[in-house]
Formats: structure tokens, C-alpha cells, sequence
């Protein structure tokens, strides 16, 4: 058995490769970060983070930095065009909900890997990648380590390559996303602890305060209503859709991001010493507020499956393993993500029977928060953070 350390590539910046280049190296591995852009940043502006990955970021070290002034919900509550509640659920304590600035939660696994050894590379294109460990970067460059990860993205160049790719579509669905001044006032105050989502015909808009001073509003839409999804925001359009909370759109200034919903699904997820994970693998709408929160957690389901592994003929073994043990939570998450979408193409008077039917019967109500109430695996299950 050789002494020398076990070295990975991860292809991506994003949560899910830094999660998983964390976990990696926290057990031992030389692991190398890859990242096109000129520095690690986050696309998009706050985010929601389920139980679940609070457990992965206890796990990773990373969660004392990651909930730093972070905005703890007690109630996640759906309205419909009036403004009447669909129905109301609070965040019990054993399935708690926060929400923070990605930019922050992409900080905590970044400074987390850091303190491990893990090496970051920017302004690096990786286009390929093959089942021996070897990626091709558009500069020419070639690189070779034991174990390359792709975490980059639903237009993902290493799926593509080891053709893994089973599914990828686009929903109808996207979203205008931005932050506003959180003020005094902005609701009343019994719901000041709320995430609220509102609903009119086939938009949304959902209401996220992530901090005492930020609120995150995200304006859902179909992707071919133009003025619905122009990134200057026509706020005359989305008040008049959503007049009780026309004081919040007025504060929104354009332009800010708009992103069409994506949903992947391969073949498998490995090939040989190389794999994938996050949107590579499994996008999925933003729905369940899960999309993140299964990257990092897959992520370190990988490395704690590759944790006893010393000669590399054996990871395609670990990568199948950790592939049969991770893939049926994870498409469970995304098949429900997509199905809570599709509610948004029935009448209202009938989405309103549609959720409150959903969310009182406690099978269908199981199967919504299963994801977020799961222990993931490489955290204790006993443990509360």
C-alpha cells in the first residue's frame, strides 16, 4: 500500500464541488478545485438551506460561518391571488429552515476546504473528461488525477463527454431573481418570520427575508411571457399581479437574473474513476429548495464512500456503491420538486384544493419533506446541530 496521497479534480466551483472537494480532502485526498471563472462566486441570491444541509455543513465544518445572520423561518406559507392563505406550515425544530446569501454559503465551503488543503485553480475551462481520470482543459492543457469529480453544471462538458446523459430539459418555468432593502413594515407583524409564496395564474412570487437587513424576492414565471420575465423587471406588470406586495417590487432594480429551470437525469453517475454530481446530475427546479442542499449532500456522501479506499483500482467500485446508496433520495427530490412545479398550470380556486389536499394528508406531506428530514450519509444522526 503506497503512502502517497489519493488526488481528485473537481470540475466546478459551485456548492456542490466545494462540498465535495471539502469532504475529499478532509479524508485524506489531494484534491484540486477547477473553476472557470476568474474567482469563486455564486449565480443567484439567497438560498434555502433544509435540515439536511445543515447536517452536511456540521459535517464539513462549514456551518458556524454559513448561518452567520442567517433569517430562521417559522412557517412556510402559500397565498393565493387575494392574498388568503393556501395553507400555512410551520418549521418544526427537528426540520428546521433557514435562509442566507449564497455568496455566503459558497464562503463557508470555500474556507472550509481551504483549511483542509484544497487548492483552487480560476479562469480554467474544463471540456472534457474520460473514465481514466484525465480531464482536457480549452487552454490544451491535459491534467490526470485518481479521481475527477464533475460538478459543473445543468450544460455539464464532462457528462457530455463520458455520455452519461440521459434527460435534459428545460421547464417552461424560470425565475427573476434579486435582493431588496428589508425594512420595517414590509409585512404585518405576525408574519415577519414567514416565507411567503404567492400565487396568480402561472406566476409567483416568493417572498424570502435572509437576513434583518435583506429580503430575496423571486418572480416565477413562463419563459415565453416577455414582459413577465423582462430582467428590468416591469414592475406596473408584476404590481398589478401581486398589489398587496407592490411596496416590495417597487424596490426591485433592474436588471437582476433571470434563469429557466432545468432538469437533468443521466444513465449513471460515474464512468471508470470519474463522476458527477449537483446539476450535472440531477437538477432539479428550485421547487423544494433542495437543488443545493442535495449537491453538498451527495458530495459528501461520495467522500465518506471513497473514505477507505487505497489502490485506485477500486473507486469505480466505491463510485458504484456510493451511487446505489444516494440516487434514490435524490431523484425522490427531484421527482417531487418537478411535481410541486406542475401545480402551477391548474386554475387557482383548483391548485388551492390541490395544496391544501397535499399538505393534509400526511402520506403526501411525507413524501414533499422526506428529502429535508433525511439523515444524509458522512453525518451523525443523533447529532443536532
Amino acid at each position: 500500500m503506497s503512502d502517497k496521497k489519493r488526488s481528485a479534480l473537481v470540475a466546478g466551483g459551485g456548492l456542490g464541488g466545494l462540498a465535495t472537494a471539502a469532504a475529499l480532502a478532509q479524508r485524506g485526498w489531494d484534491v484540486t478545485v477547477l473553476e472557470r471563472q476568474s474567482e469563486l462566486r455564486a449565480n443567484g441570491s439567497g438560498i434555502y438551506i433544509w435540515e439536511n444541509g445543515l447536517r452536511v455543513l456540521k459535517a464539513l465544518g462549514a456551518y458556524e460561518q454559513a448561518i452567520e445572520g442567517a433569517f430562521y423561518g417559522s412557517h412556510f406559507e402559500q397565498r393565493d391571488l387575494n392574498n388568503e392563505v393556501i395553507d400555512c406550515g410551520p418549521t418544526p425544530a427537528d426540520r428546521r429552515l433557514i435562509t442566507v446569501m449564497r455568496s455566503q454559503l459558497l464562503k463557508s465551503l470555500e474556507q472550509a476546504g481551504k483549511r483542509a488543503g484544497v487548492k483552487v485553480r480560476t479562469n480554467v475551462e474544463v471540456i472534457a473528461a474520460n473514465a481514466r481520470g484525465e480531464v482536457q482543459l480549452a487552454s490544451g492543457e491535459r491534467l490526470r488525477a485518481d479521481l475527477v469529480i464533475g460538478a459543473d453544471g445543468i450544460w455539464s462538458r464532462i457528462r457530455q463527454a463520458l455520455g452519461l446523459e440521459l434527460v435534459h430539459e428545460q421547464t417552461r418555468e424560470g425565475a427573476l431573481r434579486t435582493m431588496i432593502e428589508r425594512r420595517p413594515g414590509d409585512t404585518q407583524e405576525q408574519d415577519a418570520q414567514k416565507y411567503i409564496e404567492n400565487w396568480n395564474g402561472l406566476h409567483r412570487l416568493l417572498i424570502t427575508p435572509v437576513s434583518e437587513t435583506q429580503t430575496y424576492l423571486a418572480l416565477t414565471c413562463p419563459h415565453d411571457d416577455v414582459r413577465a420575465s423582462n430582467t428590468q423587471i416591469d414592475k406596473e406588470y408584476w404590481s398589478a399581479l401581486f398589489p398587496h406586495w407592490a411596496h416590495l417590487i417597487a424596490r426591485a432594480d433592474g436588471p437582476v437574473s433571470w434563469g429557466r429551470y432545468s432538469v437533468t437525469r443521466c444513465k449513471t453517475w460515474s464512468s471508470g474513476r470519474t463522476a458527477i454530481l449537483g446539476d450535472a446530475a440531477h437538477a432539479q427546479p428550485p421547487n423544494l429548495g433542495q437543488g443545493g442542499g442535495m449537491a453538498m449532500q451527495n458530495g459528501l456522501a461520495l467522500a465518506t464512500f471513497l473514505e477507505k479506499v487505497q489502490d485506485v483500482r477500486d473507486i469505480p467500485d466505491a463510485l458504484e456503491a456510493w451511487e446505489n446508496n444516494e440516487r434514490e433520495i435524490v431523484e425522490h427530490c427531484q421527482k417531487w420538486s418537478c411535481l410541486y412545479g406542475e401545480i402551477s398550470a391548474l386554475p387557482d380556486a383548483v391548485r388551492t384544493q390541490v395544496v391544501r389536499s397535499a399538505m393534509s394528508n400526511p402520506w403526501s406531506y411525507a413524501q414533499i419533506f422526506r428529502a429535508a428530514s433525511h439523515t444524509p450519509t458522512g453525518t451523525v444522526q443523533a447529532e443536532r446541530c
